[in-house]
């Protein structure tokens, strides 16, 4: 059987199951859609096609109905009619009309098409408004004529009454013409019509027609359109598709009196276009993304259009119409049944509906067409697009929270993968999105891989402890008293609904939303910076312990946490006792990023302590010349001051939003939650005299403590059950850490230089990992050790900082870990001695906690930084120098004092009795 054979019997069936004619079917539903557009001529406003759609579709279930009817009926038109035409030249029938017919079907082909797309431009919306620009461009490409084609088809912009005129009656009579000249009826056979108006009235009440919501990131045109955008995508050059389909015009028409040989070829060639077609609308329908991006349609969340919707279920005629306000340019169903208190100014219900952040249909009152596609808890990074970033949101932030390290979390993918041998470096800009099976990734899936900003919130309730990632909502989002009450007793009558299985239990829905805004408290950085570098405990003064929740009950020196880990009380930064919390000092462009990518957390960090404590000349910017995020921000805290400007930081130019400078040169800051005022005061006169210190910074003197963990083993147990923190799922198979000793002390001191200047600093070090890890996931024999220490800013700042003899004179501060470092006398010379309090180990010879040898160094894979290092021998000896000279010398002493301007000069005039080291 020849494929001839098989395509005649295969249409036959076709023709068989629609018991009609393409054609008849095609007047019939051409019919039905001229009819039904009266009906929906009635309340459609060509002045505001888009409310009045929305405000139809809300109050007006008749309207519903027939809105459908014409949306299917010419759908089943334009299809039909481009079957019927297959059929013309599959039965060569288009020889048996006369050329002046034939001419005027060809003419028809282009009505069809307008009178189609009209239809969609008419709607109004987004889909509308780029279709109709896109056409625009096309007719303005046409040499000499096109602005006059383009205006006379599409009139102005913005302006659809020429659009509406043409598409009810330049194209509708048009059409009506050349059908009845070409079937030589007025009316399509009644059978056929009886059928179509059946089917039809049946996928109206079932099947609602599309209407943009204006929250969809996707826009695209008709289905029969996305092909010609698909091929705009490929050929840029408009000009060639023009001329193109007018040869395919020309063609058409030429088609009829060729010869038979040439007719074939000319069909068959048809055909194949026809094929390409539709394979570019599918590829543009279903594997298109935003701007025009590839994606699988299983993997977007894209509403293709149409949906199930039954269009007499409604209790429209009991809702006065004035209900459904326009809200940010639409109206809305949600705020008719759902009445919301609790949500400040900017998210009111009045202000931005509910739509805007939870999406599902706006534009019905059928309660499960309303919550289908619903977000449940919108401002999650993966509905961020559609929810806060939409243009009439936060549109710039979104970009910027993507690339955000708290969303990558770069430095800890890179240096976890370091430790594993698994990278040459730990900075390689990395993403725990992009996280595979390896050791290292299945390790960080393990234990680490919950506390970035893209792991989402899947539970109501307010932020505490154990909270982690939530997008948006991780800063923003704030229970009063009233909605956390309110949810309890929401939550109690589910369980109680759920226990007597009866679905008429009545639930106690909340009535109080909490409120999303700008009051940031140190609850919401919790969670996630209790972990790791802990720096959220450590700034309120807690620090861990490897004691149980049992030794300590009862004792107000200890703190458990919801994670049930258990520390203990010390001294708390200086900044929180003076009642700031953590975004009192960091911008907005440090918590939400500033759109760069950056390899580790201190890159993205543009506050420092010389913003507020210095005695340079401010910079400062005015009111009047802040950028609209940062004048935002102000006018929403109400935080502007008479006579006053804010103070600009050093390292972006970025306004201090909350820090001010007055006309008399008083710099102060008022904190964001509590609006207390404090004067920031210069650093004293010991902390820039002289040349001595200029490589030291603020937090090198001013850390208080900082937490040392000093031995960890961790392995892999395939038996162990665990969860996967990226996919958020139980697993079998897991790592395991055993931790071994925890206390606080003093900081360790190293180098850390800057990539873009070259300029040295000494900062403060912890132990990044020195940790063993072996019974690797992937290779059983593989072993791996590592003493790796890393840069910090503990968060433990203390007023009257450091002494000199803590530094010069501290195992700790070199390096050496904990221990009695002393200076020995032996003659005229003395000596250095350490005594380390930890034992060696095996892998390295070195202290447990150490980072060095003493009067040792390591190369530069001895930190989990590439600008980082530890001190040089040299370096060591010039710092146990002076720690000689404090062995004898009080650091308030004269001498000490001189020694800050010109210790060379010092030297050079010691007393005999002075005994230096070698």
């Amino acid at each position: 059987m020849d494929f001839k054979t098989t395509a005649n019997k295969v249409w036959y069936f076709i023709e068989k199951i629609l018991i009609s004619p393409f054609g008849q079917i095609s007047f019939s539903s051409f019919f039905i859609a001229v009819v039904s557009g009266i009906f929906l001529a009635v309340p459609y406003d060509i002045k505001n096609p888009y409310d009045s759609l929305s405000l139809l579709l809300l109050t007006n279930p008749a309207g519903v109905f027939f809105r459908n009817m014409h949306y299917w009926s010419a759908q089943v038109f334009l299809l039909s009619s481009i079957l019927h035409i297959i059929d013309h030249f599959r039965r060569k029938t288009e020889k048996k009309l006369n050329n002046g017919v034939w001419f005027r079907v060809t003419v028809s082909l282009f009505f069809l098409f307008y009178i189609m797309i009209s239809g969609f431009i008419l709607k109004g919306d987004a889909d509308s408004e780029q279709a109709g620009r896109i056409l625009r461009s096309l007719f303005e490409q046409i040499p000499i004529i096109g602005s006059f084609i383009g205006t006379l088809f599409l009139g102005r912009e913005g302006d659809y009454q020429l659009v509406y005129v043409h598409h009810i009656a330049t194209a509708s009579i048009l059409l009506w013409v050349i059908i009845v000249e070409h079937s030589k009826n007025f009316w399509a056979e009644l059978n056929t019509f009886l059928y179509s108006l059946l089917f039809l009235v049946v996928i109206g009440l079932f099947f609602s027609a599309p209407l943009h919501d204006g929250k969809n990131v996707l826009i695209k045109g008709p289905w029969y359109f996305v092909g010609l955008q698909e091929l705009l995508h490929w050929i840029p050059q408009t000009q060639l598709i023009i001329l193109f389909c007018v040869l395919l015009l020309i063609l058409f028409y030429l088609v009829k009196n060729l010869k038979e040989e040439y007719s074939l070829i000319v069909k068959s060639f048809f055909l194949i276009l026809l094929f390409f077609y539709i394979i570019l609308t599918i590829v543009g329908y279903f594997f298109r993304g935003e701007n025009w991006e590839f994606i699988l349609p299983w993997k977007s969340s894209t509403n293709f259009g149409t949906e199930f919707q039954p269009a007499f279920v409604s209790k429209a005629e009991e809702i006065e119409p004035s209900k459904f306000k326009v809200i940010l340019g639409r109206r809305e169903g949600c705020i008719v049944c759902h009445q919301m208190s609790g949500l400040s100014k900017s998210h009111d219900p009045e202000a931005i509906g509910c739509f805007s952040c939870h999406l599902g249909n706006a534009f019905t009152l059928n309660k499960y067409a309303a919550h289908d596609r619903m977000i449940l808890i919108p401002g999650n990074l993966t509905d961020s697009k559609q929810t806060c970033g939409t243009a009439q949101c936060h549109p710039d932030i979104v970009p910027r929270i993507d690339n955000n390290i708290m969303s990558t979390m770069s430095g800890i993918v890179s240096v976890n993968r370091f430790v594993f041998d698994e990278l040459t470096s730990p900075s390689v800009l990395s993403h725990v999105k992009d996280l595979g099976f390896s050791n290292a990734d299945s390790h960080l899936r393990n234990l680490c891989a919950s506390c970035h900003l893209g792991n989402e919130k899947t539970e109501l309730g307010k932020i505490n402890e154990l909270s982690r990632g939530g997008g948006c909502n991780a800063c923003h989002l704030n229970y009063s008293d009233d909605s956390n009450e309110q949810l309890n007793e929401y939550a109690k009558s589910k369980v109680k609904s759920e226990k007597s299985k009866n679905e008429n239990q009545k639930l106690n829905f909340p009535k109080v939303h909490p409120d999303l805004n700008l009051q940031i408290s140190n609850n919401h950085c919790f969670g996630c910076h209790s972990r790791s570098g802990r720096i959220a405990t450590n700034y309120e003064g807690w620090f861990e312990t490897l004691k149980s929740q049992q030794e300590v009950k009862g004792n107000k020196d200890y703190r458990v946490l919801m994670d049930e880990r258990v520390f203990q009380k010390t001294k708390p930064d200086a900044h929180f006792e003076k009642g700031m919390e953590c975004v009192d000092c960091h911008l907005a462009q440090e918590v939400m990023g500033d759109g760069s990518l950056y390899l580790h957390k201190e890159d993205q960090v543009k506050i420092q302590c010389t913003d507020c404590h210095s005695n340079q000349t401010t910079n400062r910017v005015s009111y009047s010349n802040l950028d609209y995020e940062s004048r935002k921000i102000v006018d929403l805290k109400n935080a502007k001051r008479e006579k006053t400007d804010f103070i600009s930081i050093q390292k972006s130019k970025l306004p201090f939003t909350n820090a001010y400078v007055n006309s008399a040169n008083q710099k102060y800051l008022v904190t964001k939650t509590k609006k207390d005022s404090l004067l920031l005061i210069p650093p004293a006169f010991v902390c820039s005299e002289g040349k001595a210190h200029q490589r030291v910074s603020c937090n090198s003197c001013h850390t208080e403590w900082v937490s040392y963990c000093v031995g960890c083993h961790t392995e892999y147990n395939p038996n162990e059950d665990g969860f996967d923190l990226l996919a958020n799922k139980e697993i079998k198979g897991s790592w395991i850490e055993h931790p071994s000793d925890f206390y606080v002390d003093y900081p360790a001191l190293g180098v850390r230089k800057d990539n873009s200047t070259g300029k040295e600093t000494i900062e403060t070090f912890i132990p990044g990992m020195i940790i063993s890890l072996d019974k690797m996931k992937n290779d059983k024999q593989k072993k791996i050790f590592k003493r790796l220490f890393a840069p910090t800013f503990s968060h433990t700042i203390n007023k009257n900082g450091r002494s000199c003899k803590s530094c010069h004179n501290n195992p700790l501060a070199l390096g050496y870990g904990k221990g009695e470092l002393n200076y020995l006398l032996k003659g005229k010379t003395g000596e250095w001695n350490f005594n380390p309090e930890f034992s060696l180990l095996p892998q390295d010879n070195l202290p447990k906690d150490a980072w060095i040898g003493f009067l040792q160094t390591r190369n530069e894979k001895s930190t989990t930084r590439t600008n980082t290092r530890p001190f040089t021998i040299d370096e060591q000896k010039r710092i146990l120098l002076v720690g000689a000279c404090l062995s004898c010398h009080d650091e308030n002493s004269k001498v000490m004092n001189e020694s800050l301007h010109d210790f060379e000069k010092l030297l050079k005039r010691v007393s005999t009795k002075c005994v230096l080291p070698n």
